[in-house]
């Protein structure tokens, strides 16, 4: 006679080796070549010094559905707001100030979902001329 019957119900996530689907594959051909520019801001001499490095990644950019603005807490509509699913090699952190396409975006949160092969970012245009 067999044993019980042994299903996914019956184990934790993570207890096995294998368990978290790695869709970095699907999304290599979803994703594209995307440049950004990240904008940092220095003082020197009581004058600002601003300059742009170029950042170089494969993602997916998406603005925000009328739903999903909706549903934002700030209720700000007004701005256009951004989701952003790219490699894990790009590593930019919350109030980073990117350029993509001449439009200049500040990283509001980074969801790092390296297991699964990619992750994403909520982005906010951002008033041009205003950086870290």
């Amino acid at each position: 006679m067999a044993g019980p019957i042994r299903n996914a119900a019956n184990y934790p996530l993570f207890a096995r080796a294998g368990t978290i689907p790695d869709v970095s594959g699907a999304l290599q051909d979803y994703f594209q070549m995307m440049t950004f520019s990240q904008v940092t801001k220095t003082v020197q001499g009581f004058q600002v010094d601003e300059s742009a490095l170029p950042i170089n990644f494969q993602g997916c950019w998406f603005p925000y559905s009328e739903r999903q603005l909706l549903m934002l807490p700030e209720g700000q509509r007004s701005w256009s707001h951004f989701m952003l699913f790219a490699d894990p090699t790009l590593t930019l952190q919350t109030d980073d100030v990117v350029l993509w396409n001449g439009i200049q975006t500040r990283v509001l949160g980074r969801m790092d979902y390296g297991l699964y092969g990619y992750v994403q970012y909520h982005l906010c245009q951002d008033f041009t001329g205003s950086g870290p």
